[in-house]
């Protein structure tokens, strides 16, 4: 008897620490599947008839902000703020896009300096959150998507429940190159056929003027690099990425650049010594 209740204990114990796994592991995905879909979609008065893309309760460009705008958001839920949240979170804030333009992707209307063609990309016929994420969860990190201007792309990270500190793994450059193209040679032949800006994808400290340890000091250093290994301390293995330069949505500088480079080079500083 005594043996059953230590191997059911051991058996419960066991469940708890999957469970929390999985718990903390699906930080790292969309909490779409906690939502009602009536949040999003309109009922139909036919109760069999299934919910459509057409029939939101908002119109499309406004209702991802119903609840990743903090000025707007009453879902209790917790998610993102994208919008004029309070800190900035790792992949930046689209609050800048709403005052002034080239500062990043911009949600809201075609953007004056940036228009709607990526740089080293094709022209778009509209942009706004869902050009880049799907609305439902879809596995990929954050419901990127999972196909994006005809590449498949597949987006590895662990995610901080507070969307500050995630430790990005892979296919954040495939992602991000699927529309700036000519800016990456990785599975591209239309573009141009070599690197045009900064490499990605190579170690931090592989270049003759790589300045590691400065970098290895940084407080804020996990976001921006990506750690193959998944461990934000391995700064060995850790390699520059489009996110060591850029936030993923806006900034307050110029095509959301994480510094203000047209000022003082404080970011090629961080990484480089001359």
């Amino acid at each position: 008897m005594m043996i059953r209740i230590k191997l059911a204990g051991l058996i419960f114990i066991s469940f708890l620490a999957l469970n929390a796994t999985f718990i903390f592991c699906s930080n790292a995905w969309g909490k779409h599947n906690e939502v009602l879909c009536t949040a999003c979609h309109l009922k139909s008065t036919d109760a069999s008839a299934p919910f459509t893309a057409e029939d939101l309760v908002q119109p499309r460009e406004m209702l991802c902000r119903t609840c990743h705008d903090a000025d707007l958001d009453v879902s209790g839920l917790n998610p993102p703020h994208v919008f004029n949240g309070a800190p900035d979170l790792a992949g930046g804030s689209f609050t800048p896009t709403l005052v002034s333009d080239g500062a990043g992707h911009n949600m809201q209307h075609r953007d004056g300096k940036l228009g709607l063609t990526p740089p080293g990309g094709m022209a778009l016929d509209a942009f706004d959150c869902l050009t880049c994420h799907d609305a439902h969860d879809n596995g990929n990190f954050r419901n990127l998507k999972k196909e994006i201007n005809g590449y498949v792309t597949v987006v590895e990270a662990d995610g901080d429940p507070d969307y500050r500190q995630n430790v990005y793994i892979s296919g954040i450059n495939d992602f991000c190159g699927a529309c700036h193209e000519d800016f990456t040679s990785v599975r591209n032949s239309s573009g141009a056929g070599g690197w045009t800006r900064h490499p990605v994808g190579i170690a931090l400290g592989s270049a003759a003027h790589a300045d590691l340890d400065n970098w290895s000091r940084l407080t804020n250093k996990a976001t921006q690099a990506q750690y193959p290994s998944g461990n934000p301390n391995d700064i060995y293995g850790a390699q520059v990425f489009c996110l060591s330069c850029h936030r993923a949505h806006a900034s307050p500088y110029d095509n959301a650049m994480r510094w203000d480079h047209r000022q003082k080079p404080y970011g090629c500083l961080e990484c480089h010594t001359f």
